[in-house]
């Protein structure tokens, strides 16, 4: 069965082609919806969103879609708009521990079948001076990245402490996905 990915994120092209999965990108403009007291049924919702977006593209196969959302003190941090934004989730993140909810949903075409997951690590990042925060700001690393950092980036080294997988904070979680494959019965394993 033909594999898409309705993401144009090139993490999680790069996750799938490290692991030697043949698929597409397929385009899925939706809009997010972040809801504070319900961050992981957001997070689902949106690969969902993402999912079924991407299904009306194609014929045949499996749509995967998925989305990464980071917590902290009870907040969802998006993408930040600006720089001023990334400043102030970084400002929030510092010193302290936070969670990392990546969530895929898969649509199976024809027919529709849907399934979701997600799984969640929790990541604490140390304490940044001004000038590691303000180069790590000059160079635009944080656009597109929930919470305004990338841990297979530069952010890196602003990493105390990880517990769960690394891939749920790069933003697309292996297991998760070969237990949607499982769940919708579809083989990628080819």
């Amino acid at each position: 069965m033909n594999l898409y990915l309705a993401s144009a994120s090139p993490r999680r092209s790069h996750i799938l082609r490290e692991w030697g999965i043949p698929f597409a990108v397929v385009p899925a403009e939706t809009s997010e919806v972040m809801l504070d007291d319900a961050p992981e049924a957001s997070a689902r919702g949106n690969a969902l969103n993402k999912a079924l977006a991407g299904s009306r593209a194609v014929s045949e196969g499996l749509v995967i879609g998925a989305d990464t959302v980071v917590v902290c003190e009870g907040r969802i941090l998006g993408k930040p708009g600006d720089e001023a934004q990334a400043r102030e989730m970084l400002d929030m993140l510092e010193g302290r521990q936070h969670g990392v909810i990546t969530a895929m949903a898969g649509v199976v075409v024809p027919g529709g079948r849907t399934a979701t997951r997600s799984t969640t690590a929790s990541v604490t990042m140390r304490r940044l001076s001004d000038d590691e925060r303000s180069a790590y700001l000059r160079n635009l690393e944080y656009r597109d990245k929930a919470g305004a950092y990338a841990i297979q980036g530069l952010a890196a080294s602003f990493i105390e402490h990880v517990e769960g997988p690394v891939d749920t904070i790069v933003g697309f979680t292996m297991k998760d996905f070969y237990a949607l494959c499982d769940e919708l019965h579809v083989d990628v394993r080819r």
